[in-house]
Parts: structure tokens; sequence; C-alpha cells
């Protein structure tokens, strides 16, 4: 009886090791059975096991329905569009991802890839068509580089870059700014997700999006580099040591939107620096338009800015009989009216008002300092 037993333990050892047991694609590995394609692998992978992908170009789109960690191996592999175009999915979702990640019913790891959208094709109808300037109301409305679904999922040293299409696309008699929906990595209802050690460009949109709790930490972002275009947004989470460069071309650009706690990043070149946030602490702000704004507790922050910069909105419409419009003052911290938790301990230089929108009889606490500031503050009317 015993001796049954204990065979019967080990064949449940060796099936164990047998499910887990990383594939391989490409030829980087001692592997008897080497994948051609990271789909394929994908396809004959079990649950939890994990993908390693050697160095090369792969034209797919990937598409992951279980918990799996793909991981390139002795080098970087980058994964490009297909030649028969990206489809739409999920079906009728109106995105077009280039790495799926749908209900995998686990965490979902993607680590050391390049996802690369440049000169992206997409598949509408059985008709390939290239990005199109006139999203939303475009054929492709959602592009996107990694796009995951009600799953957790981890990024570590991932490349995302190229998801961006036109900006300003012809119009008469001027040039009309057209909300561009290319984004990096997003995700929707996955509950938790960490982006570490990743750097996002050339998207148009958002380049880390997350519509529930997000960690990020040591990122590198460029973006969005349309009209609105966010660099990191999420409802929650830890927003630490990132750096993010936006843009003062467009309307309402953001560095980092939302967090619980968003600290130790360098933030600059957008329209608003960080905003909605819980918790703003030790950031560096540079060159921003309104570099803290909708707040609660904002402390220990360096802003920096000159006083004055130009309404996008103006850029190529010769506002006011000029190319850019009249010059409004730049701002370092916009209190909204609303009462701030705490205020203690920034530093601001250089901009046109210090403290905008300061509530009716709240005082800027003395620990705060104002350098070569246009204007100290302004107070609400009410």
């Amino acid at each position: 009886m015993c001796a049954r037993k204990i065979y019967v333990g080990l064949i449940f050892c060796f099936c164990l090791k047998v499910s887990f047991a990383a594939v391989t694609v490409g030829k980087c590995k001692p592997d008897k059975h080497p994948y051609n394609t990271i789909s394929d692998a994908i396809a004959a992978s079990h649950s939890g096991g994990e993908v390693d992908v050697c160095p090369g170009t792969y034209a797919e789109q990937l598409q992951i329905d279980k918990p799996l960690t793909i991981e390139g191996v002795n080098g970087t592999p980058t994964i490009v569009s297909p030649s028969e175009g990206l489809n739409e999915l999920p079906a009728g979702s109106g995105f077009y991802p280039q790495v799926l990640v749908n209900s995998a019913g686990g965490e979902v790891r993607l680590m050391n890839l390049a996802i690369d959208g440049t000169d992206a094709q997409f598949n509408v109808g059985g008709v390939v068509l290239g990005l199109d300037a006139y999203c939303p109301e475009g054929a492709v409305q959602n592009f996107v580089g990694v796009y995951f679904v009600n799953t957790p999922g981890r990024l570590e040293k991932v490349n995302v870059s190229g998801q961006f299409g036109e900006s300003f696309p012809g119009g008469f008699p001027e040039p009309q700014l057209i909300p561009n929906c290319g984004s990096g990595i997003e995700f929707h209802g996955s509950k938790h997700a960490v982006v570490r050690d990743t750097a996002v460009s050339g998207v148009g949109q958002y380049a880390i999006l997350s519509d529930g709790e997000l960690m990020a930490e040591h990122n590198v972002v460029s973006g969005g580099d349309g009209p609105f275009g966010v660099g990191i947004g999420a409802v929650t989470g830890d927003i630490t040591k990132n750096t993010v460069t936006g843009t003062l071309n467009f309307e309402k650009t953001v560095g980092i939107e939302g967090g619980r706690r968003v600290s130790d990043n360098t933030v600059q070149t957008s329209i608003y620096g960080i905003t909605g946030a819980d918790t703003a602490m030790h950031n560096t702000l540079q060159n921003n338009a309104i570099s803290l704004s909708e707040i609660s507790n904002v402390r220990n922050n360096g802003v920096s800015a000159p006083s004055t910069y130009f309404d996008p909105k103006c850029f190529y419409g010769a506002c006011n009989g000029t190319d850019t419009g009249p010059a409004f003052a730049t701002v370092g911290v916009d209190l909204g009216c609303d009462k701030s938790g705490q205020l203690n301990q920034n530093s601001v230089q250089g901009v046109g008002i210090g403290f905008a929108n300061v509530p009716k009889g709240e005082k800027i606490p003395k620990t705060n300092t104002l350098k070569n500031v246009q204007t100290a503050s302004t107070n609400c009317s009410q």
C-alpha cells in the first residue's frame, strides 16, 4: 500500500513539472521543440507556464487567455503589427491591441519585450487600413500596444512605442486638432496592475492607464503626444520615481492624473503636471503650465516654470490677431477654491502665480517658499 502511494505521488510530481515547464520561441535556448511564433507557444502553454522568447521581430497579434509569463531572453524581442493587419479585439470593443490579455483568470506577466506600433495596419471589415486621424469617429477608434481586460497584470522592462497617428489632418481654412486614440498600455477591470522599469513613447492618448489600482515605478514616459494626452493615469495606487514628459502644444495634456500617493516623480512640459491625486509629495515639476492641481495633500514638491504660457487652443488659429494667442500666467499650485489637507514645504520658483484659487479666509503656510514669482497668490471670490 505504501509503495502504491509513493508511486502515485511520483506521477503527480512529474505531471506538475511538465505542466509548468517553459516553452521557447526561437532557437536561442536548447529546446527539442522550439516554436516559430509567440502565438503558437501561448496556445501550447499550460496555465501558470512561461514562454521564453528569443531575440527577433515577431509580426503577430497576441491573445492571452490564461495566467502566463512571457519573457524575452538573451536579448529583447520586438512585436510588430502583422501584414494582414490588427483585428478588433475583443470583437465589437472598438479596440485594436497588439497584445490582448482578456479574462485570463490570474496574473499575466510581460517582461523584457518591445511592442512597436510604428506603421501598424488594421483589418477593418476585411479591408486593411493604416491608422486614420479621425478618431474616435474614424474606422480605428482605439489602437493600443498592450491591453489588459479583467486580468491583473505586471509589466517589467517593456518598451512600448509608436501607437500614434496623424495629429494635424488637413482642414479648411486651417488645420484641425483631432484627438488621437493611440495608447501604450491600458488596464480595464484589472483591479491591480504593476508597471516597472518600462518605457512608453510615441503614443497619442494614454501612455499608461488603469481604471483600478496601479503601481507604477521607475518608468520613463513620453506622452501622450496628442490632444488630451495623459502620461500616467490611475484611479488609485502608488505612482513613484517615474520620469514623465508631455507636451504644451495641445489642450489639457496631463503628466500624471489620479493615484493615491504620487511621489518622487519628475514631471515636465504638460498643461497639467500632476492632478487629481490624493497626495503629491517630493515631486519635481518643470515647465508645466499648471504644476499641481486638485490634490488633497501637497508636500515637499519643487516647482519651476516660466511665468507665462500660451493657450494651445490658439496654436495655428491666430487668436487675438497673433499666431499663438494671449499669454497666460503659469501656476505653481491650484487649490481650486477647496481647503487643502496639507500644504507644506513646497518650493515654487519663476511661475506667474504661486498659489491660485486660495479659499476665502485661508492663508498659505509659511513653510512654503516662493522665488521670482510674479504673483504670490490669488483668492476665490466666494
